[in-house]
């Protein structure tokens, strides 16, 4: 901006300012004065800025009675029945104005607005289409208008439509693209989404909650440094941004990083001291390094926190699992099932306390239910065919390996196990079979059948198939 255009701005504000206040001295003095058109327009919006909206419609009222052939002060009154969701008015209004004025964009935007806010988005969405058909100054504003009202109502797919064409129209717009990118990462477009977000950055490079929105998608992805990065960049613009100091967190515990991790967590109970959550996180972390103590004290104070948070119960039950106080783990698992009885981790932990203090009943309602909420999990299948081994009972562990193996085709551990229970069972034909698969899918797993199954290092034809695939 030039010196001039500045010091015209500063002088255009303190004028419209002098307006507004010999406006309200009108009304305290009970005294009509005169203003002109685009006085009232100013006055109107700046009731309409500080969302004093039965002001703004006051000097609407006032305008059309000094101004009754004026558009614009007309205009202004149903932007205001807008805000006041008086839709029903507006819209009697609009459809008077649009009689006389029919390819006024302003006034076929707001009659889209009306029908969007009504539900009655055919209508809206024509609208919408003849507002941008007759606009041709800012185009790209009155698009991304019309975009923006969809993505406030959470309709992204037609938001697109209108904010790729206000992308055509000025690619440099830096809240087209911010929209844009986040439309896409809605809508699951990841590549046009980080696209759109590096572009904006490169508009506005002190976006913290652009880089923050990156750092999800990355996450994402699973490409954990980029993520790292841009949450870092976030931080070096506010560093007390707490979404970013939690996400962060939580993706330096997904690498691995524990100790790391822990100290974002503990920055983020700074704002948020009263975190169930973030108490969960912090002793999944401990548990991770094996400090059982401290993972057992944060399961807790997320409880005390939060006696409805069934991770809390859960994550304590299976420190107490660890640590072999079965009976009061039992204890901590049934109130989390009871919280949530819809998680398979639960019930499958349930089932392996069970099972250790010899309740099998319990133990085999418990694995069973592992299995039907998630069908598509080895370990679940496995811990109950290992179950049934336990108890001596390998016809049923062969038969529950079979039923995994029909749900999860091709599943190299599965069949690993399988092939050494039906070894044991003195079935090896069927053995060599599941074998044979299993090492052609993964040869470097073969070593866990020996774990899994010591006895049958003495079987002749399972080191000459394994030698054969060697």
């Amino acid at each position: 901006m030039s010196m001039w255009e500045g010091a015209r701005e500063n002088s255009e504000s303190t004028e419209f300012a002098g307006v507004v206040k010999r406006y309200k001295e009108m009304l305290s003095e009970e005294q009509m004065g005169f203003f002109d058109v685009s006085d009232f327009e100013h006055i109107v919006d700046h009731y309409m800025d500080k969302n004093q909206l039965t002001n703004a419609l006051q000097a609407c009222e006032i305008a059309i009675s000094q101004h009754p052939h004026s558009l614009m002060v007309k205009i202004k009154k149903a932007q205001v029945l807008i805000g006041q969701l008086k839709t029903d008015k507006a819209l009697l209004l609009l459809q008077m104005l649009s009689r006389i004025e029919s390819t006024n964009p302003e006034v076929l935007l707001m009659m889209g607005n009306c029908y969007s806010l009504e539900g009655e988005e055919k209508k809206a969405f024509d609208f919408f289409c003849k507002a941008e058909k007759f606009s041709f100054d800012d185009r790209d504003e009155m698009l991304y208008n019309i975009g923006a009202g969809y993505v406030q109502n959470t309709d992204y797919r037609r938001a697109l439509y209108f904010l790729e064409k206000a992308y055509e129209e000025n690619p440099k717009n830096d809240s087209v693209l911010y929209d844009l990118a986040f439309c896409y990462d809605k809508l699951g477009d990841d590549e046009k989404s980080i696209r759109c977000y590096n572009e904006y950055l490169d508009i506005d490079p002190f976006a913290e909650s652009a880089w923050y929105n990156l750092g999800i998608i990355y996450t994402r992805l699973e490409e954990y440094d980029k993520a790292l990065e841009a949450y870092d960049f976030a931080l070096a613009i506010d560093e007390n941004y707490a979404s970013a100091i939690f996400n962060k967190a939580n993706t330096l515990s997904t690498v691995e990083k524990y100790s790391e991790a822990l100290n974002y967590y503990i920055e983020y109970l700074k704002f948020d001291k009263n975190s169930s959550d973030a108490r969960v996180y912090i002793a999944e972390c401990y548990f991770q390094m094996e400090d059982y103590s401290k993972s057992y004290q944060y399961y807790k104070q997320a409880i005390q926190i939060d006696s409805k948070n069934a991770d809390g119960w859960y994550g304590a039950g299976i420190v107490l699992m660890v640590e072999e106080n079965l009976p009061e783990s039992l204890v901590f698992l049934r109130k989390a099932i009871k919280l949530d009885d819809s998680c398979a981790d639960f019930w499958n932990a349930f089932g392996k306390v069970n099972a250790a203090l010899d309740h099998y009943e319990e133990a085999l309602i418990a694995f069973r239910k592992s299995v039907e909420i998630e069908d598509s999990n080895q370990d679940f299948w496995i811990a109950f065919a290992d179950f049934f081994y336990h108890y001596d009972q390998i016809d049923l562990a062969i038969q529950t390996l079979f039923q995994a193996e029909r749900t999860i085709s091709e599943n190299v551990q599965i069949l690993y196990r399988l092939s050494g229970y039906l070894a044991e069972n003195g079935n090896s034909q069927l053995a060599r079979i599941y074998l044979k698969r299993a090492l052609t899918l993964n040869f470097s797993l073969h070593t866990e059948l020996f774990l899994d199954f010591p006895g049958l290092q003495s079987k002749r034809w399972i080191k000459n198939m394994i030698s054969q695939f060697q």
